[in-house]
């Protein structure tokens, strides 16, 4: 209470210097919502006041950016405890910014997705939607230019998307897909930071939630929350991750793992009438743990406290689910009479929240139709113009028909000479990058060739005369009785351990497990055996269904995560590295990730072992991109278009 004082003390003091000012002032009404943004979280009631404060002051110095201001900060002050309020704050912000014909694009962008949150939170789906997808479109159109909107956006979006379907599938993934590729590129715009770090983890999570990988949803998820536990102060978002993350847990029917999530959001946020939405989902997310486990009692118990203790104005699937839970979990106490009645209830709910979703699809469908038939009206109107003005001018055609077709015929063979040169230049520049490929191939070929051969006289050649030595040194052993010579014993083990090291040489310069299994399992073995004997911890994880690949093309890339891996081992001093390789619908991609000391990109581009790996990717027209520092280590992706070239036929 001591260290909060000082801070509250500040906004009390800001407040006297207002009123000394007075509030006609509008670097003073900024002073004021900045006062109530730094105490939203601290003191919320006194965040309100300020709010209300200047709101009352801008309408009185008729100051309009400062009434949306206000009334967008009240409606975002209400969103977790009165969705009906900030809905209303936030619809009488949009209709001040149109009164005032404010140009600031910004506010009015920040109005719109917190319109849009409300009516998602109330299951309005089809005005969210509209909301939703205006911002998306204004951003395609370049009307908005702040990339940290742009990223919340899309964030927002994928969990839109996510939160809206019960399907999961390729299919339905496709467009979160999207807006996660989005805010990926938005990302890579950005400064790296705690905060653009945590934003990339959070994608991964959501995207793996979607195609219900929930193990990887969970790893992301707890990179995630490593990051934001380090940030002070903490990110507002930090219980809707631990929600996320305990909810990954219910969905695979491990109730107890969750519920330690649930309680750390509960004791987060107990008793902050600002924050009471996650306490609520944290409460029925607890109720449908406990009814997992069977502990009906219980579960029912939380349910009654918490809808005695809060007062739920809003329909999500949450809360119709709850319903559900009360019903089963009296059915399995044997109370049939409450479980009929909440049962009932569940149905009437569900029923009334599909029923709406239908008439949003409906109403989606009829706007679209509408707009096709006033296009269509204009076009008919165009063409009637058309017409009009071709008859007008066709009592002139034969004046300057000549010298039009004149000028046509001029101009078509200019644009047909531009052309053709444009065409030649693209098909030089096509061919030497298909020059360059097939050179990089052929060299690569011949290097394989060559590993291939030194493999073979190694292990037939010199392999084979260390053993034949071998042989005739046991021979002269036991006729001479050198037995006890320790130094004729120690050059046989020497001879041992140089065939030894031999037929490994050989096997890594063409491993059989790859001609014969495959380029997965020899991946696998090839991680194990050097984790085995390195203080490195490397972790192999596939993702997706895999597909067969040409034999080369498995070469190549067998040889490309070979000389990644031996660069961690060489250079990077990481304690753990992390291979994943990804099977999509079109696309194969492989991630080698390390915690090592990082390297300089620009500098390292030079050399011959980056240089090698990007000759590899490109020789089969592969794209990789590097990220590192020296805090966060060495993440490199390899992304492969899966054409039918690439695909071994049976």
């Amino acid at each position: 209470m001591l260290l909060a004082f000082p801070s509250f003390f500040l906004q009390a003091q800001l407040i006297s210097d207002t009123e000394h000012d007075g509030l006609q002032d509008t670097a003073v009404i900024q002073r004021l919502i900045q006062a109530g943004r730094n105490l939203k979280h601290a003191h919320p009631d006194s965040s309100l006041y300020y709010y209300q404060k200047a709101l009352h002051a801008s309408y009185g110095a008729n100051y309009g950016e400062g009434v949306v201001s206000s009334l967008f900060e009240i409606s975002r002050w209400y969103y977790s405890s009165n969705i009906q309020l900030s809905l209303q704050h936030a619809a009488a912000a949009l209709k001040e910014y149109q009164k005032q014909h404010l140009s600031n694009n910004t506010l009015k962008s920040q109005v719109y997705l917190s319109l849009a949150k409300g009516y998602e939170t109330t299951a309005v789906m089809d005005s969210a939607a509209y909301y939703y997808y205006y911002l998306n479109e204004e951003v395609d159109k370049g009307r908005i230019k702040d990339p940290y909107f742009e990223l919340s956006l899309y964030t927002t979006l994928a969990l839109f998307w996510l939160n809206n379907s019960n399907d999961i599938d390729v299919e339905y993934a496709r467009p979160l897909k999207n807006f996660i590729d989005k805010a990926k590129v938005t990302l890579s715009h950005l400064p790296a930071n705690a905060t653009t770090d945590a934003g990339f983890y959070q994608l991964q999570a959501i995207y793996y939630c979607s195609i219900a990988n929930y193990d990887s949803a969970r790893f992301f998820f707890r990179k995630h929350i490593e990051l934001c536990e380090k940030t002070v102060p903490m990110p507002s978002n930090l219980p809707s991750i631990y929600l996320n993350l305990g909810n990954t847990y219910i969905m695979e029917n491990r109730p107890a793992e969750a519920i330690p999530y649930i309680h750390k959001v509960k004791s987060m946020y107990k008793g902050m009438p600002s924050q009471e939405r996650y306490y609520i989902t944290a409460n029925l997310q607890l109720a449908n743990a406990y009814y997992q486990q069977k502990r009906y009692a219980a579960c029912l118990a939380i349910l009654d406290s918490t809808w005695k203790q809060f007062k739920i104005n809003y329909l999500n699937k949450d809360i119709i689910d709850a319903y559900k839970i009360y019903g089963d979990s009296y059915e399995a106490l044997g109370m049939k009479e409450q479980a009929i009645a909440y049962k009932n209830t569940y149905i009437t709910l569900y029923d009334s929240f599909v029923k709406k979703d239908k008439l949003n699809t409906m109403y989606k469908m009829e706007s679209r139709y509408r707009l096709s038939e006033k296009d269509k009206k204009l076009a008919e109107q165009n063409l009637t113009i058309s017409r009009a003005e071709n008859d007008a001018r066709r009592k002139n055609f034969w004046v300057v028909a000549i010298s039009f077709v004149t000028v046509v015929v001029f101009l078509v063979f200019l644009l047909w000479l531009r052309n053709s040169r444009h065409k030649q230049r693209l098909q030089a520049i096509s061919f030497e990058k298909q020059m360059e490929i097939s050179r990089l191939s052929y060299s690569i070929q011949g290097e394989e060739k060559e590993r291939k051969r030194i493999a073979a006289e190694l292990h037939d050649g010199v392999v084979g005369l260390l053993v034949a030595a071998r042989i005739n040194l046991d021979l002269v052993k036991k006729e001479y009785h050198f037995n006890n010579e320790s130094n004729f014993m120690e050059g046989l083990q020497l001879i041992d351990q140089a065939a030894s090291d031999l037929r490994k040489t050989a096997h890594n310069m063409m491993p059989e497990i790859l001609m014969q299994d495959g380029l997965l399992k020899a991946l696998e073995q090839f991680c194990n055996s050097i984790a085995a004997s390195n203080t490195t911890s490397i972790y192999f994880e596939i993702i997706g269904t895999p597909v067969k690949l040409k034999a080369s093309l498995e070469l190549a890339l067998y040889r490309i995560v070979q000389e990644l891996v031996q660069n961690i081992i060489k250079h990077a001093r990481a304690t753990e590295a992390f291979i994943q390789v990804s099977f999509f619908e079109s696309e194969l991609t492989i991630t080698v990730e390390d915690n090592g000391v990082g390297m300089d990109i620009n500098a390292s581009g030079k050399g011959i072992g980056i240089k090698n790996i990007y000759d590899r990717v490109k020789a089969i027209n592969g794209k990789i991109f590097i990220e590192s520092s020296n805090t966060k280590g060495t993440a490199i992706y390899i992304n492969l278009d899966l054409h039918k070239e690439n695909l071994e036929t049976v």
